[in-house]
Order: structure tokens, then sequence, then C-alpha cells
């Protein structure tokens, strides 16, 4: 009856061995797309920032002098962003090397108060119309 007992614990440990050698590998994947997940998530709210800004921008632009949206982006770490010219520009400081997510728009603009975005989180952005029929340059505030 003991001959039986340890055939049986020994085929248990058997099955398990198998079993963590079949597991292992999908462990060792999930463990690595843990890893990459942190950066993919920043430059998808990078790009979400940066194209709600340059929508913002393109919305109060065709509505002409007068035109005050306010628009709410979250930022995550490591992100800094510009507002100049035709171009929102989110740059994501990734383990390759820095990376720019550029959103063009149709108006030209300025930015004031953007240096103030160094951390994770929630930012309030007014976007002023031009100011005068001759202005075309829309107006980006941090609050």
């Amino acid at each position: 009856m003991s001959v039986r007992r340890a055939q049986a614990s020994s085929e248990y440990l058997l099955i398990l061995g198998v079993l963590s050698a079949a597991i292992l590998p999908f462990l060792l994947v999930l463990v690595w797309n843990a890893n990459q997940n942190p950066e993919n998530l920043a430059m998808v709210l990078a790009t979400f920032s940066a194209s709600r800004l340059a929508a913002s921008v393109d919305s109060v632009g065709s509505l002409g002098t007068g035109a005050t949206l306010r628009t709410q982006i979250e930022m995550p770490d490591g992100v800094t962003l510009t507002a100049a010219g035709h171009e929102v520009v989110a740059r994501l400081n990734t383990r390759f090397g820095p990376i720019d997510i550029v959103s063009p728009t149709h108006f030209m603009m300025n930015a004031t108060g953007f240096e103030r975005i160094t951390k994770q989180g929630t930012y309030v952005i007014d976007v002023h119309g031009p100011y005068g029929l001759n202005d075309t340059n829309v107006t980006l505030v941090l609050n």
C-alpha cells in the first residue's frame, strides 16, 4: 500500500512540474508587459492631451474674436508640454530616449504658464480666441 502512495505522490509532483513549466513562459510575458505599461499609458495620455489642446485651439479659432473655452487635460509624469506656432508638442522621456508627440493646428497660437506643468496631474487651460480683427493668434493660459 505504501508503494501506491509513493507512486501517486511522484505522479502528482510530475504533474505539478509539467504544469509549472507550461505556465512559466506566460508568467514571464505578463511580467514583461506589466513593466511596459507605464510608458504606454504615459504615451496615450500625452497623445490625448496634445490632441485635445489642438482641437480646442481649432474650435476657438474657428469661432473668432472673443471666443473662450476652458479645457482640462491629464498629464502623466515626465512629460513637458509646449504650444507655439501651429503645433502642440508633448515631449515624453522614455527609456529609448525622448519622443515628441505633435498635434498640428490650423491657427497660430501662443501659450503662457506651460512651464509650470512639471508633475503628473490634471491641469485646466483657458483657450482665448483672437482679441481683434487683425489678430490671428489663439492664446492658451494655464490656470
